[in-house]
């Protein structure tokens, strides 16, 4: 039975997915089906191998500081039965030091374990058709050997790197890599029937990628080794020395390590994974989760058509009604519209770098933000007040704060709410409210089975979010 770890590497933006997807809330975390998000979907996939064959000794998710409550969070959702590690990058370096200190945690305990390495944020429809993809791979890998799954292009498209291969066996041996073509180049590529679109999963073991990045990229290595040997562990997270990662140079997997493969007598295997797969790089490649109608349009919640065709529709919480309109991708979230034609959906980059020169919080934070025991929604602000919806999970706590500018008042609306203030604990139920003063130690409690939903009033000189003092925290802040 072989031992593996999953190694899922969750620290993307989707910036081409705004504004959906935001920075403190990107892509791989958005529930699009209403269900699971694609990081839930990610891991559910890697624990259906199959388990008379593996052994799954732990999964490890490398992510960020700003996305760390969001992973728990979204683990809760999930049957996991082993062990799971979640290490925090201190800033973003890309792909390459992110699995190093991945490979680097896999060998303190299990380090004869190969690894199974894939973004967080992909969508793959037949799972069966994945799973046999990763046993083969699993079956294939070696000493001094990579794995990687490859698609078989549909069309020439531009936005994907290539693997040039040669044989007709289901394990091909890798000729070569190309980056994102032009549109030339890509249609020479798939009439070869030599290549296939790179999904950067990829099936190695720990010892192979370390090895590896040591020949190729000597100064990464040690300075993530070195940022990883002064890590501080708590209940929740593993966090890597910050000054040392800073130090690291910032490169993906592919061109630190696997696009250099015969300067290091790297052998790299491929298997083409035949299952519908997708990057969800765009709002085009979104079509999976949306319903279509007899149009050809793309839609999600509240639209109504005449004489339209040809869209993609989201709708978070308003209407939209169109008359006459086609080629068009309309996004409507609490604080933001976007209209965009269809054929000029590349230059939504260009979007969003101009607006992170006048409004850069629109690029970061949706008005609903998540937390480990919840989450609020930003109902209203002004100058000198704020008006949140709070949602507690059921046995959920607050941390107990006290704020120096803000005064807050707050009125339940569902549930049994259990407070502190300046040690004195009560209980409010529905219709009923307190007054909390700047300077007042204060915390909010649900010790029910059942979730709490509260509105709070915030009023005075300054209203942020960063005006809080924490004097107890189950999360660690």
């Amino acid at each position: 039975m072989k031992n593996i770890i999953p190694v899922i590497l969750c620290g993307g933006s989707g910036t081409r997915l705004w504004p959906l997807s935001r920075s403190s809330h990107p892509k791989q975390f958005i529930r699009l089906n209403g269900v699971f998000s694609l990081f839930q979907n990610t891991i559910k996939r890697l624990l259906k191998l199959n388990p008379k064959k593996i052994n799954i000794n732990e999964i490890i998710i490398v992510t960020n500081e700003i996305h760390r409550f969001l992973v728990i969070e979204q683990l809760k959702d999930l049957e996991i039965n082993c062990n799971v590690k979640v290490i925090l990058e201190p800033t973003a370096k890309n792909t390459a030091p992110a699995l190093t200190l991945a490979a680097l945690s896999a060998q303190e305990d299990h380090p004869d374990s190969i690894l199974i390495v894939s973004p967080a944020d992909h969508h793959i429809e037949n799972t069966s058709v994945f799973r046999n993809a990763i046993m083969l791979a699993v079956n294939s890998v070696e000493k001094n050997s990579i794995v990687t799954l490859g698609i078989k292009p549909t069309y020439p498209s531009t936005g994907f790197g290539y693997i040039k291969y040669d044989g007709n066996l289901k394990v091909k041996s890798v000729l070569d890599f190309k980056e994102k073509p032009d549109t030339n180049q890509a249609e020479k590529f798939i009439k070869s029937g030599q290549y296939a679109w790179n999904t950067g999963i990829f099936i190695t073991n720990s010892s192979t990628w370390v090895s590896s990045l040591q020949k190729m990229n000597k100064k990464m290595y040690e300075s993530v080794f070195e940022s990883f040997k002064l890590k501080d562990v708590d209940d929740w997270f593993i966090r890597p020395n910050k000054i040392k990662f800073n130090k690291t140079p910032a490169d993906s997997i592919d061109y630190a390590v696997i696009e250099k493969f015969k300067d290091i007598n790297l052998k790299i295997l491929l298997i083409e994974l035949n299952a519908r797969w997708d990057d969800a790089g765009s709002f085009f490649s979104l079509k999976e989760f949306l319903r279509e109608d007899k149009n050809n349009n793309f839609i999600t919640g509240d639209v109504e058509m005449i004489n339209s065709a040809d869209n993609i529709v989201f709708s978070s919480k308003k209407n939209i009604s169109l008359v006459g309109i086609s080629d068009l991708i309309i996004v409507e979230t609490s604080d933001a519209v976007l209209i965009a034609n269809k054929n000029d959906a590349q230059n939504i980059k260009f979007l969003v770098d101009k607006i992170k020169k006048k409004n850069k919080k629109l690029l970061e934070e949706h008005t609903k933000i998540h937390r480990p025991w919840g989450w609020f929604e930003t109902i209203d602000e002004g100058k000198n007040f704020k008006v949140k919806k709070i949602f507690l999970n059921p046995k959920a706590t607050l941390s107990y704060q006290s704020h120096k500018f803000r005064n807050e008042h707050w009125v339940v609306v569902y549930g049994r709410a259990t407070i502190i203030v300046d040690e004195q604990e009560f209980t409010l139920n529905v219709d009923e409210s307190t007054y909390i003063k700047k300077g007042q130690k204060h915390q909010l409690q649900n010790t029910t089975n059942k979730p709490v939903e509260i509105i709070e009033v915030q009023t005075g000189k300054k209203i942020t979010e960063d005006d809080i003092f924490r004097y107890k925290d189950v999360y660690g802040r």
